[in-house]
């Protein structure tokens, strides 16, 4: 059946696989509408959710692929709180996330919609309450986890499947199923008994993020039914404007030069890849700035995080410096501006956090700050991470150097990278000026340094072994005249200045395409102090098998 959605706001168009029937000749439209107004006090459908909300109603098994930001929870909130459909009783919605359920469930029960929340302080009364009471919940949130792990909450779906009060089962952030994901969660794989298990019930599956691989991924292991509908569009957000900065040393000045002048008071997210990053941050960013920042992080306490996102939500503070820890099912409309401090570690991830801004349809600034070191130390986390089998490892890194070519490929359109990582071809004229390297009008120049990355690599071959931080390298290599070169005879190498003619610029390029290759790498030492200093090595292997010499 192919469900077009109604008019309304969205981004890009919507694509919808299946039978032809239309929404509006099906016996649930009326109550659709008339439940849109009374209780979600909305008035028309972005694209997709009036097709999603009529299919499960209809009993099928629905997949929605829409942009963070799209309006995936109307897509099961609504339909659950309707009485036409092919299946009735208890929505249940399985999630990772608790603070998304919380927010939905108490924003659900602000709505006169009875919800429930599944959690470790769930005891046995509330289970027999969940099946013997009259008025039982529209929807019923559970984690994976618990699903899995829980003899009662399974005794509670029999029970209830034994009685036709299953309406459907609804798995958000669906892309965690699916090893191809960066969000692999291992506890998402039983959710595929679930159709053996309840084979009458309809599966709605929803994810923000995923190409076609992980799509089918998804759907297979899931075990939706062969007449299952999908509903896909673009990925493309219009209103956002995407902006990627090398960083050298802090980017903290040009941050907050940037929030002061273009975002004052605005509502926005800086990411920080450490939690000490992020509360140095938020503590620069108020002392010397004076701007009206918090910290978040996992580290924190579960009543300091709560406080944080209380005070973001009401306004008391604008900024929040945060872990990725922080975002995932929070709803906030008017964030202007997202900043990655630090370079993420997947585009996927890259697309759902710069998706948290604009929500409310209004421009909305995505700025990102990368270097190669940044690359550097991602790579290291990935390869000292002990859990990670090899294969993992591999995609991981494979993941990080994606996010690499994205940022360092400054005369390519944000947008087509962006989109293509999830399959999707975008025509660069369509972006509208709407990234950093489609206002650059300046004239992009080819350069050949097959020289001097030689000579980087000779140098670094001669320093390697003589702990010789990357810093002295790199001004070894531009001619620098500093005592701890000229003492140490550095300035005598036949490399010494030998990119000296280039301009700064292009050197710190040229430092970071060395790491970016694989042919120099860094090693931390550990001094008697139990301090650590990054030092100059050389990767022999990479070098003496893909290097020309």
């Amino acid at each position: 059946m192919n469900l077009p959605s109604t008019s309304g706001s969205g981004t890009g168009n919507a694509h919808q696989s299946g039978s032809k029937t239309s929404p509006h000749s099906t016996p649930y439209y009326g109550e659709i509408h008339q439940r849109l107004r009374s209780i979600f006090e909305l008035s028309n459908f972005r694209p997709n959710q009036l097709g999603a909300i009529t299919a499960t109603l209809d009993g099928k098994d629905v997949f929605v692929l829409m942009p963070t930001g799209g309006g995936k929870s109307l897509c099961y909130q609504l339909p659950a709180v309707c009485t036409t459909g092919k299946t009735s009783g208890v929505t249940i919605v399985v999630s990772p996330l608790l603070a998304l359920m919380k927010d939905q469930v108490t924003s659900l029960l602000k709505k006169n919609v009875n919800a429930l929340l599944s959690n470790s302080e769930t005891g046995g009364d509330d289970w027999s309450r969940l099946i013997t009471c009259r008025s039982k919940p529209n929807l019923w949130y559970v984690t994976p986890e618990k699903l899995r792990d829980s003899g009662a909450v399974s005794k509670v779906l029999q029970r209830l499947y034994d009685d036709h009060s299953l309406a459907r089962f609804v798995i958000d952030e669906a892309h965690c199923i699916s090893t191809w994901g960066q969000d692999f969660r291992d506890a998402y794989t039983s959710l595929g008994s679930l159709r053996e298990k309840y084979p009458n019930v309809p599966i709605m599956a929803l994810t923000a993020t995923a190409n076609k691989k992980t799509v089918c991924d998804i759907i297979s292991q899931l075990k939706l039914r062969k007449d299952h509908i999908s509903f896909t569009q673009s990925f493309n957000r219009t209103n956002l404007n995407y902006i990627v900065k090398t960083k050298r040393g802090s980017p903290l000045n040009e941050m907050t030069n940037f929030i002061t002048s273009k975002h004052q008071g605005h509502v926005g997210i800086v990411y920080c890849q450490a939690r000490q990053t992020c509360e140095t941050v938020a503590r620069n960013m108020r002392d010397r700035s004076g701007l009206s920042a918090a910290h978040f992080h996992a580290g924190m306490s579960t009543s300091e995080k709560d406080q944080v996102i209380d005070d973001w939500q009401s306004g008391k503070v604008c900024i929040i410096v945060a872990t990725i820890a922080f975002g995932m099912g929070i709803d906030k409309a008017n964030v202007r501006f997202v900043i990655h401090y630090d370079m993420p570690k997947t585009l996927s991830g890259y697309y759902q956090e710069t998706g948290r801004a604009g929500r409310d349809g209004e421009p909305a600034d995505c700025l990102m700050f990368y270097s190669g070191h940044d690359l550097y130390k991602l790579q290291s986390q990935i390869q000292k991470s002990e859990d990670a089998t090899p294969e993992s490892k591999r995609r991981q890194e494979a993941a990080v150097r994606e996010v690499y070519e994205f940022c360092k490929k400054i005369s390519v359109c944000r947008r087509v990278q962006l989109l293509r990582h999830f399959d999707e071809d975008f025509d660069r004229a369509l972006c509208q000026r709407g990234c950093d390297t489609c206002q650059d009008d300046r004239e992009t120049v080819s350069r050949d340094v097959t020289k001097y990355i030689r000579d980087g690599v000779n140098l670094a071959k001669k320093l390697a072994s003589d702990r010789t931080t990357f810093t002295v390298f790199g001004n070894v290599l531009r001619g620098s005249k500093a005592a701890e070169i000229v003492n140490r005879g550095l300035d005598k190498l036949s490399e010494y200045g030998s990119c000296s003619d280039l301009p700064k610029e292009l050197v710190d390029l040229m430092l970071d395409e060395l790491l970016y290759l694989g042919l120099v790498t860094k090693v931390a030492t550990q001094n008697a102090s139990g301090f650590h200093t990054e030092y100059l090595a050389v990767c022999f292997f990479r070098l003496f098998s893909s290097y020309p010499q």
